[in-house]
């Protein structure tokens, strides 16, 4: 069992451009992240200054009201300790301006020196705060405020250098054990967030292309579909196609036309009752590994004639899947019949300049024996045998010129020299010819011509000659007697002369042939006769038809174009 395999979709979309496109919205995403780190920084340093700087505010408040040293360091020591265990900050440590520990949040610190490299000189005279990041070997990193330390009741620029000499410099330093971790988890969210509108982004940009790519190929496939459904309507060889399963899916109207069929019925009906029996078979027998079929079919379609179709046929499939079948049909029935008569007359041809050949080669010995013959007829005038064979011998020599003459003028290119004439004006002469004969087999004529015939532009020698083949072979199917009757008449821009005979008539059989050279019926004839006759009619851009009966009589038609 075939398993089918699945159809491949291609979307015209550049790689390139889905890459440059999701790398212009990393860059964005990665400047917004960038942006918003920064600005959290920003923000947090705000916030740990801000509250180093209150609580050192507090501080002073708080020791401005004490009145001697010893109890002021007291007092800050005490202060120190007990706001030193709030859970952010590590540590609080005071220092004189020459860094030496006065008071810190851990007693065991006191005495010792602290921020020796810093410029504690300045620090200490100055009320801006400043910060610093410091590493915390026991945890999170710690963020430091410090600033110059003044608990006296107030700070004057007038004071003297020695006054201010006695400042002191306060550092606070907060744990940022929970800011780390929350800038961590805020880091994290951001990156999440980032990446979520970097796919989101991605995702958005890829759907317009494949948006893009979806429209432009609709639009495309919708231009082929309208020019293959045209293509096919109105190509002029027909089509037919089956699916898999010998539905009809195509069929176009040059098919229908030539198969006599109505194609919009037939598409979506099994084959076996759709189409003609001998194209059934031709579908039935194919086959995708053996190739197209190639083959003429002789066909009647309903009550036509029988035509001949050109067949080409194949079996269609996809990845060794048959998919359908097809076939294109073509009516050659004009074709095959041009290319028989293009035979033919080649036949002819070869045959016409055979014979004229040996007509010349004949022509001067029949002219010495029928010199003899009349020598001898003249000298043994006095035995009547010896006349009789003589003038047979004139008269044999005499028909086989004829034959002669036949043969040259049928091989014989034609050069007509045309009149303007009345054709009935032609008459007269042949039937002056085969006046013996007529009146030898008692034969009758009848003339139906009118007076008003219009002039017909011809070879009249040619026209004559016509003529009186036509009317020796209608004398010579009446031995007994007849009636031959000739008739003119006009219909648009043809005109006709019919001439009949109620002589023996023509076998059916025999028909088809009597144009071909040599070919005849009587004993004494050549076959040239009606072989001359049509030559020169199609000469005259003309035809000539014949109608016969056996034991009735024969009619033949010749029709002179009258626009020439």
């Amino acid at each position: 069992m075939k398993t089918r395999t699945g159809k491949k979709f291609r979307f015209d979309i550049s790689i390139w451009m889905v890459i440059s496109a999701v790398a212009v919205l990393a860059v964005i995403s990665t400047v917004m992240i960038l942006t918003h780190f920064q600005k959290q920084q920003d923000q947090a340093v705000e916030r740990l200054l801000e509250k180093g700087s209150t609580l050192i505010l507090s501080f002073e408040a708080g020791l401005r009201s004490q009145t001697g040293k010893s109890s002021d360091i007291f007092s800050i020591q005490k202060l120190l300790m007990e706001t030193a265990q709030q859970p952010d900050i590590d540590y609080i440590v005071i220092t004189d301006n020459k860094g030496n520990i006065i008071a810190d949040s851990d007693p065991s610190m006191v005495g010792r020196q602290y921020g020796l490299d810093l410029d504690i000189a300045n620090i200490a005279a100055s009320r801006d705060k400043k910060w610093r990041q410091a590493a915390n070997p026991e945890g999170a990193g710690t963020f430091e405020v410090y600033r110059g330390f003044f608990p006296q009741a107030g700070y004057n620029e007038k004071q003297t250098a020695e006054q201010n000499s006695g400042n002191m410099i306060i550092y606070v330093g907060f744990n940022m054990d929970e800011i780390e971790k929350a800038g961590k988890e805020d880091t994290r969210n951001t990156i999440i967030i980032a990446l979520i509108l970097l796919l989101i982004g991605s995702s958005a940009i890829v759907s317009l292309f494949l948006a893009q790519a979806y429209r432009i190929a609709r639009t495309s496939l919708s231009r082929i579909t309208i020019f293959s459904e045209a293509l096919v309507k109105n190509m002029p060889i027909g089509l037919v196609a089956l699916d898999e399963s010998g539905n009809i899916v195509t069929c176009n109207e040059t098919a229908g036309r030539i198969l006599n069929i109505d194609c919009n019925d037939a598409i979506g009906k099994q084959a076996a009752t759709a189409l003609p029996e001998a194209l059934q078979k031709i579908f039935a027998d194919l086959s995708q590994q053996d190739g197209p079929v190639e083959k003429d079919l002789q066909f009647i379609p309903g009550q036509d004639k029988n035509k001949t179709l050109e067949i080409v046929a194949a079996g269609l499939a996809d990845s060794g899947i048959s998919t359908g079948k097809m076939m294109l049909l073509r009516d050659v029935t004009a074709l095959r019949q041009l290319e028989k008569e293009v035979a033919k007359s080649r036949h002819l041809n070869s045959i016409a300049s055979l014979a004229a050949g040996v007509a010349h080669e004949i022509r001067n010995p029949l002219s010495s024996i029928k010199g003899f013959a009349v020598y001898f007829r003249e000298r043994f005038s006095e035995k009547e045998e010896d006349q009789t064979i003589a003038d047979t011998m004139i008269a044999e020599v005499e028909r086989l010129n004829r034959v002669i003459s036949q043969l040259i003028e049928f091989a014989r290119p034609l050069e007509l020299k045309r009149e303007k004439i009345h054709l009935p004006d032609l008459f007269q002469h042949p039937l002056t010819l085969i006046a013996p004969d007529l009146k030898k087999n008692n034969i009758n004529i009848i003339m139906n011509t009118a007076p008003d015939m219009p002039l017909v532009d011809v070879d009249p020698d040619k026209v004559k000659q016509v003529l009186l083949n036509v009317f020796l072979n209608a004398a010579a199917a009446m031995k007994n007697g007849g009636t031959l009757e000739i008739s003119l008449m006009t219909d648009k821009n043809i005109i006709t002369v019919a001439v009949s005979d109620t002589g023996t008539g023509i076998e059916k059989k025999d028909l088809p042939r009597i144009y071909d050279p040599y070919f005849t019926s009587k004993p004494t004839g050549t076959g040239l006769g009606l072989a001359v006759v049509q030559k020169i009619m199609e000469a005259h851009g003309g035809t000539i038809n014949v109608e016969s009966t056996a034991g009735q009589g024969t009619t033949v038609s010749l029709h002179f174009p009258l626009n020439l």
